[in-house]
């Protein structure tokens, strides 16, 4: 008798616990802020380029970078709002 779950879905249920444990942790840092408000207080480390002409700022507590142009959402609420 043929599996009744199409291949495509059986292949994504047979995945091992670390492969379901690494796609949830993508999707939770999907989901994380990335303006510079967000992470006041955490731990953030600034990367510059080989030539240091480009810095980027990194959230170490939340393993993500920071968008220096990101906006907290409180603030486009209320911009948008009035």
């Amino acid at each position: 008798m043929p599996d009744p779950v199409p291949a495509p879905i059986r292949a994504e249920l047979d995945q091992t616990p670390e492969w379901w444990d690494r796609q949830y942790r993508e999707l939770v840092r999907e989901r994380i802020p990335r303006d510079a408000a967000s992470h006041e207080g955490h731990d953030l480390d600034e990367i510059s380029t080989y030539d240091g002409t480009t810095l980027r700022r990194w959230c170490v507590d939340c393993g993500v970078s920071i968008d220096p142009y990101a906006q907290h959402e409180d603030s486009v609420t209320r911009r948008t709002a009035t």
